[in-house]
């Protein structure tokens, strides 16, 4: 856990990662979220491990449709899931980032998420998500989200082992 001081329309404030993570596990399609704010050493900015619930894209009723009609999954099929599940957690990060705004009367906080492990059922999908406090371009903020992604994919996340 780690503690920002900050400062708001109202004046001075304190957000810790916290409670910044029970938002987060507040939301019914993040099965699983863990603050892992006090590894990536950047002043302002907070990162979670992530999971995304199964139920948000059920393979099994994809493929039973599919049976019935006779087709088999292609390559192509899962390109187009996992573009589905971007557009959802950046719909949900958009939701995400509105909601913290409004709770800490802050207008340049930033959110960005990077998925960086799929099972291969396509069930399981672990992402970072990175909050941002500060007024931060929003190449920057992706450029941590992949390099604290591509951290937990080499194994840093205790989390998931």
């Amino acid at each position: 856990m780690i503690e920002l001081k900050l400062k708001n329309r109202k004046g001075n404030f304190n957000v810790n990662s916290k409670d910044v993570m029970d938002i987060l596990k507040l939301r019914p399609d993040f099965e699983y979220v863990q603050d892992i704010s006090n590894t990536i050493n950047q002043d302002n900015i907070m990162a979670f491990d992530c999971q995304l619930s199964e139920e948000i894209f059920a393979m099994e009723d994809v493929e039973e449709l599919l049976e019935e009609m006779g087709e088999n999954l292609d390559e192509s099929y899962f390109n187009v899931i996992f573009e589905d599940v971007r557009v959802y957690l950046k719909d949900a990060t958009d939701e995400i980032e509105a909601e913290l705004q409004e709770i800490y009367l802050v207008d340049n906080i930033r959110c960005f998420f990077d998925v960086y492990n799929i099972d291969e059922g396509f069930t399981d999908f672990k992402f970072v998500f990175v909050v941002s406090f500060e007024d931060i371009k929003i190449a920057s903020l992706t450029n941590l989200a992949k390099i604290v992604a591509k951290r937990q994919l080499v194994g840093a996340s205790k989390f998931y082992s």
